[in-house]
């Protein structure tokens, strides 16, 4: 009997556990951000790629990456969706500002109540660090830089 009970809970596990992928890729799919244009006035740096100022195109339809493409080229660049209490007014980009470096780190998109967030890469670690260095400080907080989406994607 014990081990009835076992094989169903087994079961039951192995279902669970495939169903929470499927589930979680319905949800991610919902509002995907696809192809929106953003002017960005000054270089920038996404994960290991360096960009030129220009005109981008922002687009999150594979789960969990964000494709940022441009003049200066395309680059993946890992995210994730984090939930706010309450839809953006406005859509935009932020970048963090370490004196003239710039890293992107969320994408907002009007009337939606999750965002994009980018994790802080490599190179943004390091610049954090020398700047603590620089300044002799525990922590360096980065200057946030918010730049508005050229449109909306509705």
């Amino acid at each position: 009997m014990t081990t009835l009970l076992m094989s169903k809970i087994r079961a039951a596990l192995v279902v669970a556990s495939l169903a929470i992928p499927f589930g979680s890729a319905v949800l991610y799919a919902q509002h995907p951000i696809e192809r929106i244009p953003v002017n960005i006035p000054f270089a920038f740096e996404v994960g290991s790629a360096h960009f030129a100022p220009g005109t981008y195109f922002l687009n999150d339809s594979q789960q969990y990456f964000l494709t940022v493409r441009g003049p200066s080229g395309t680059a993946l660049a890992m995210d994730r969706r984090e939930a706010s209490l309450s839809p953006a007014t406005k859509g935009k980009v932020v970048f963090h500002q370490y004196g003239n470096r710039y890293f992107l780190r969320e994408v907002w998109v009007k009337g939606e109540t999750d965002h994009l967030r980018c994790p802080e890469s490599k190179a943004e670690r390091r610049v954090r660090k020398l700047q603590q260095e620089a300044n002799h400080a525990a922590i360096v907080t980065p200057s946030d830089v918010e730049i508005a989406l050229l449109q909306n994607p509705r």
